[in-house]
């Protein structure tokens, strides 16, 4: 049995063939994609570790009160329906940008997000989504219906206004660079209402 050496790089074990030909390196770490492997191992392992997280299955089961639950999005407590509408804006938001929260079903929460965030203090997104919503709207208010709020939506029509879409984009890319910060708020939102068990740090 042929003894086997280990990467210089990573440290995989490889045949000494292997280590002569590419300088003691493995294939992967060879070929420089190494790295993309292991960022992929450490992705897969944070999301199953997040998916069995309180938070996940509180999330889980509050979509389900949305959809499925008798009362839907009204029926949830008025620390819930900020929670909710916030994450709905902050994914929407990092999946499509603010035209496609406007032009989903999830911008009927607008008024309830703008309240989430104010509740949470998160006063930089909050003007970031108040812009988007002036640009969108003009001065009116936001419509309720997902169908009226695209007929009105200049990045809908049949000549989307492409100044439009340039200005949104910008606001989406500030937008992003609160999402750690949000992120945060929507934890201590939750922490003070007792909305989710939350793990508490070690005490040293």
């Amino acid at each position: 049995m042929t003894d086997r050496l280990p990467c210089r790089a990573c440290g995989h074990l490889i045949l000494p063939t292997t280590a002569a030909r590419n300088d003691g390196l493995c294939m992967p770490c060879k070929g420089g994609y190494q790295q993309n492997i292991e960022d992929g191992k450490r992705f897969h392992t944070e999301r199953r570790r997040y998916l069995a997280s309180p938070q996940a299955l509180y999330w889980s089961a509050l979509v389900n009160r949305v959809y499925d639950g008798r009362e839907g999005f009204a029926g949830l407590s008025p620390a819930e329906r900020s929670y909710y509408a916030v994450s709905v804006l902050s994914g929407e938001v990092h999946n499509g940008g603010f035209d496609q929260y406007f032009g989903n079903s999830s911008g009927d929460q607008y008024q309830a997000a703008r309240a989430g965030l104010r509740e949470l203090e998160a006063k930089d997104a909050l003007a970031l989504l108040e812009r988007a919503a002036a640009l969108l709207f003009g001065d009116g208010p936001v419509p309720v219906s997902q169908a009226e709020r695209q007929l009105r939506m200049p990045t809908w029509a049949d000549e989307p206004d492409r100044d439009c879409e340039a200005a949104l984009d910008a606001l989406d890319t500030r937008f992003y660079a609160l999402a750690d910060a949000l992120g945060e708020r929507l934890l201590a939102h939750a922490r003070h209402h007792a909305l989710f068990a939350l793990d508490e740090p070690d005490e040293a």
